[in-house]
């Protein structure tokens, strides 16, 4: 069956059945390893991710595209998720093998009318996905923050370490079939975590966080900064992978807390105001003559506040991981890194260079580059904007997206020296750190993040070649051969692909309601808290309709995706693609110098 169905892939994409001057066939060059980072953003994460991968339920074509065939064992190497994907994928990785009808809900748009219409307004998500169902949700949140009110004033208030886990525990973990003995990471893992069969390595599951490690971040020169410069990506392993040796991962914590750490936004907003003290400052903003005894104040104040946050259990604190014997704070991975690619990067550089992943899929939230200028060292860290989530405030869908057309035009026409103060405002509020540079285009091609950008606001989803730059900062080791990738993101903005699916599935009468009457503007780039379609949750109709998209996008996308797996086949057997930027340095050099162009101007018959 495997075969017949990688045949008709083959077929969709119109190759060769072998590669020339190989005798590897191009099912071999499609099979190659992979990683996919499942990327935060509440349940507007688990709804995205949520649609994407049930294409593979309906379909057995995509359940091989997606590596996500778990019956032949065709699954991704790592997987590695943040916040709400953490949320996904707890859900995800405990109901898959169960023999459950209603794991998954059917595509509504996939029905006849009026059938569609019935299913768009009524239908639910299916057990996977339900926690984020608004009903269910919102009563399990309100319930559980009622009942153990007295606890949460006691241990750390409305946003400290137990408000933060019974948001995750209630709505995500409780209704799931997991025994006690289970609920333990090491016992879950081995349990729920399945293996890649090809591979004879675990899929390993990278439940990624943000620490703030002074110790480590510093190389051990300081242990009192907790500012921005000491934010690291990191994950906890359920395996810990090595060459091609592998090892369950020991820790006495529960999966609960490892969730919760991964998607506890709360902590990071608290320390917002402390950890600006610790951020560099650089010449502009150091340039007053008090700004030595300012930084050296705030310092001392941040220091004391986060360890006081610390002991009140206000701040969820880590006494395990690597040189943080004294605890150091923990909280949601989009503080770092949302995509998450860092963790991803940093396991498969560990391993044996043949079966290393060359291909990275992320999904998720996304609806900026604002996370991947920050990998690719430039841009600032995207705390103002959660890490390119849309979190607008506004009732009206797409407002935001407006209002920032608008702003950026009222700046550009503004006196220079209005200008000017606008972009100090900026320069000494955002936080830079090119030290945690993890990705650089391929063959350095500046143009490699235009058409990634450019590709991505057209189809939905956009893939580049880059090179991984290892460092002690992202935990990525170095290795004697240099590390590539394809690396491809699903993107929440309106495209021509949004827009089509709008106009030809979503049923008509969603147009009369005041949240979906523009539409078409801003779908499916959903506002991550609008009231409209059920606050953190979605409603029956706004949920379908965004699941529906998501499974729409890969399927539709199919020959796109095989043909970026193609590219990764090809650079894992050792066949990187030509470099363009060489060829036009090569071509530039070729222009004449503007005596030469005279003189031939002048010989010209």
């Amino acid at each position: 069956m495997k075969t017949q169905v990688l045949f008709l892939v083959l077929q969709l994409v119109q190759y060769a059945p072998q590669v020339s001057g190989s005798n590897a066939t191009m099912g071999d060059y499609l099979d190659t390893s992979e990683g996919e980072g499942w990327s935060g953003g509440f349940c507007l994460a688990t709804m995205a991710e949520a649609g994407w991968l049930r294409s593979s339920a309906i379909n057995p074509v995509m359940a091989l595209i997606l590596a996500n065939d778990v019956h032949s064992g065709v699954l991704p190497l790592v997987v590695a998720s943040n916040s709400g994907g953490s949320m996904f994928a707890v859900r995800y990785f405990t109901l898959r093998y169960y023999p459950l009808a209603t794991k998954w809900s059917y595509p509504c748009y996939l029905l006849a009318d009026p059938f569609k219409e019935i299913c768009y307004f009524h239908s639910e998500f299916g057990d996977i996905p339900y926690s984020c169902y608004f009903e269910f949700f919102n009563v399990v949140l309100t319930a559980g923050y009622m009942v153990y009110a007295p606890q949460i004033s006691a241990y750390g208030g409305p946003m400290g370490v137990l408000a933060v886990y019974i948001s995750v525990y209630f709505p995500y973990i409780a209704d799931l079939p997991i025994a006690p003995k289970n609920k333990i990471w090491p016992a879950y893992c081995q349990k729920y975590i399945l293996f890649n069969t090809r591979y004879s390595l675990p899929s390993n599951w990278l439940v990624a966080h943000t620490i703030s490690s002074p110790i480590e971040a510093s190389g051990g020169r300081d242990s009192f900064n907790y500012g921005y410069d000491s934010y690291l990506s990191r994950a906890a392993a359920a395996y810990d992978v090595k060459g091609e040796m592998w090892s369950v991962h020991m820790s006495n914590a529960s999966l609960s807390i490892t969730c919760a750490a991964s998607a506890n936004t709360q902590s990071g907003f608290l320390m917002f105001p402390f950890s600006l003290a610790g951020k560099s400052w650089d010449g502009i903003t150091m340039s007053n003559a008090l700004a030595p005894a300012m930084k050296l104040f705030s310092m001392v104040l941040s220091y004391v506040m986060i360890r006081r946050l610390m002991a009140a259990h206000s701040v969820m604190s880590d006494t395990l991981s690597y040189m943080c014997k004294n605890g150091c704070p923990i909280m949601d991975g989009s503080f770092t890194d949302n995509a998450p690619l860092t963790p991803i990067v940093a396991s498969s550089a560990a391993t044996t260079p043949t079966i290393r992943p060359t291909y990275i899929l992320s999904i998720g939230a996304a609806s900026t580059m604002v996370t991947v200028k920050y990998l690719m060292g430039a841009g600032p860290v995207g705390f103002w904007s959660l890490s390119g989530i849309n979190a607008c405030p506004f009732t009206v869908g797409g407002i935001c997206t407006i209002l920032s057309k608008i702003r950026e035009l009222v700046v550009a026409g503004l006196p220079t020296f209005m200008e000017q103060d606008y972009f100090e405002i900026g320069n000494t509020f955002q936080i830079y750190m090119p030290e945690a540079q993890l990705i650089t285009p391929f063959c350095g091609d500046p143009l490699t993040y235009d058409l990634f950008a450019g590709t991505c606001a057209a189809e939905g989803a956009c893939d580049m070649m880059a090179t991984v730059i290892p460092s002690t900062i992202n935990n990525v080791p170095f290795t004697p051969e240099v590390y590539s990738i394809v690396f491809v993101m699903a993107y929440l903005q309106t495209t021509p692909v949004a827009s089509r699916f709008v106009s030809s599935y979503l049923p008509q009468s969603m147009w009369s309601l005041e949240y979906y009457e523009h539409m078409d503007s801003w779908f499916p780039n959903f506002d991550a808290l609008a009231p409209a379609k059920g606050g953190v949750a979605f409603t029956a109709l706004a949920g379908n309709s965004f699941m529906d998209f998501m499974t729409y996008l890969n399927i539709r996308l199919n020959s796109y995706l095989v043909s970026t797996k193609l590219s990764a086949g090809l650079l894992a057997k050792g066949t990187p693609p030509k470099c363009s930027f060489s060829e036009y340095k090569l071509v530039e050099m070729m222009t004449d110098s503007q005596p030469a162009f005279l003189s031939h101007q002048a010989m010209a018959r």
